[in-house]
């Protein structure tokens, strides 16, 4: 009954967030230009912030990277699938996003935590370093407001200007440097750490608040918000399984990895999906994609924990 309350306390938050945007879209609460106000606060300030901090802290180890080796063909092959099929399939300019990050951070780790503890989360935080490879690079081209028609060094332009990518960077230069740590030394680093942590608090809120805003199920998008789901949880589905027979070649691999790359494959995709959309279309499409793999997801992990348990 106790593990019951905990994975609760995990859970319920993510589903008021959902409840309380769409209950804020049916009562006219926020006009879709606040909502997308919301989601440029967290492109540009929020999750700057909270990217910075995690290339910053991030600790790499041998069977850390030997999980990321294994999770990051799986996201590169969705990406590369997802920006094919939006030229001829599926024609919503944040689809790709669908594909290139699982939702490790709000859902995955927490989720992680209840079942092996807090010293183990970084086991699911390797993994959502590992797709920084692809997300990040994809968030930034998909931000970035280039106009009509845009000459290839114009978009290269963006994306090289993105704060999400300065930042990203900045902590990754500071961190492999040393000069992170350094910085904690002379006491600096608490203060950066702590006043980016601060701006990026809202942000977990924010996103899925938007994706309940955006939510919206109806006979002319079901067909597609149902295909986009099967494919989506198929391909990681698939990747899974390859990766699990693939883990059973290395030696001595704790099964805690096992259980966080297994947990990782079941993840919706990002919340921040939504935010990335240029239309109600891709707005509504994405948050109706996220909000339908968060349920399998929670279904998911009630097994592993039933079974862990």
């Amino acid at each position: 009954m106790e593990r019951f309350w905990t994975v609760a306390q995990v859970i319920a938050p993510i589903f008021a967030a959902i409840f309380l945007g769409m209950l804020a879209k049916r009562k006219q609460l926020l006009t879709p230009a606040e909502n997308q106000g919301l989601q440029k606060f967290v492109m540009n300030f929020g999750l700057p912030c909270v990217v910075f901090n995690s290339c910053l802290t991030a600790q790499m180890g041998v069977e850390s990277l030997s999980s990321m080796a294994l999770a990051l063909p799986l996201v590169v092959i969705g990406t590369f699938w997802a920006f094919r099929a939006r030229k001829k399939q599926f024609p919503y300019h944040n689809l790709p996003q669908l594909f290139t990050a699982q939702e490790t951070g709000m859902l995955g780790i927490p989720l992680y935590m209840i079942l092996f503890g807090v010293d183990q989360a970084y086991r699911m935080g390797v993994l959502d370093l590992t797709q920084a490879v692809t997300a990040y690079p994809v968030i930034a081209i998909l931000s970035a407001d280039a106009g009509e028609n845009p000459s290839v060094g114009k978009i290269v332009k963006k994306v090289l200007t993105s704060p999400l990518l300065i930042m990203s960077m900045l902590g990754l230069a500071l961190n492999l440097s040393g000069i992170g740590k350094w910085l904690d030394a002379v006491g600096i680093g608490g203060v950066i750490t702590e006043s980016t942590s601060f701006l990026g608090q809202p942000i977990s809120a924010m996103m899925i608040f938007s994706v309940g805003y955006n939510f919206s199920l109806t006979k002319g998008n079901r067909d597609v918000i149902v295909k986009i789901s099967l494919i989506h949880f198929l391909l990681f589905a698939v990747g899974g399984i390859l990766i699990q027979l693939a883990l059973c070649l290395i030696p001595n691999v704790d099964m805690l990895t096992r259980w966080a790359l297994l947990l990782y494959c079941t993840l919706p995709a990002s919340y921040l999906a939504p935010s990335l959309g240029r239309s109600q279309e891709d707005f509504t499409v994405a948050s109706g994609v996220c909000s339908i793999l968060t349920v399998v997801s929670i279904a998911v992990f009630c097994c592993i924990a039933a079974i862990v348990a």
